[in-house]
């Protein structure tokens, strides 16, 4: 019986705890996408940020921020799965899928590569890459 309570405790003691700062700053921008937030998308989107779209569209920053602040909603969620982050000093590497809700339109899931570096204490994404899945 200890040996259940202590796993017990060790996966309630896992899931409690705070997520990954890259993770957060993956939420933050995302977050900010879908609330059209330009204040948002500049704290967590690095000034020198290379933006790839599933469809193959190259944006920088300013064009990021502009396409998706500007006009009616883009985005009305997006939801991470089979997140992995490595870091690598200053930078960091997170995969995984996402899948991806605009308005008026169904879901698709992308396959995500995104690239983030850590400027004075802060989680940036500076690198993003995504394909378009095929529906299952």
């Amino acid at each position: 019986m200890r040996t259940g309570l202590a796993l017990l405790f060790s996966a309630m003691t896992l899931a409690a705890a705070d997520p990954h700062p890259v993770y957060e700053a993956a939420l933050g921008w995302t977050g900010g996408a879908v609330k059209q937030d330009a204040q948002a998308l500049g704290r967590f989107l690095a000034d020198d940020l290379q933006y790839a779209h599933a469809g193959g569209q190259l944006q920088n920053k300013a064009e990021y921020v502009k396409a998706v602040t500007t006009g009616p909603a883009r985005y009305e969620s997006f939801t991470f799965s089979d997140v992995k982050i490595v870091e690598y000093g200053h930078a960091a590497v997170l995969t995984g899928y996402v899948d991806v809700k605009l308005v008026g339109r169904e879901v698709f899931r992308v396959r995500t590569l995104q690239v983030y570096v850590n400027r004075d204490g802060r989680w940036q994404m500076a690198a993003h890459q995504s394909t378009r899945l095929n529906a299952r």
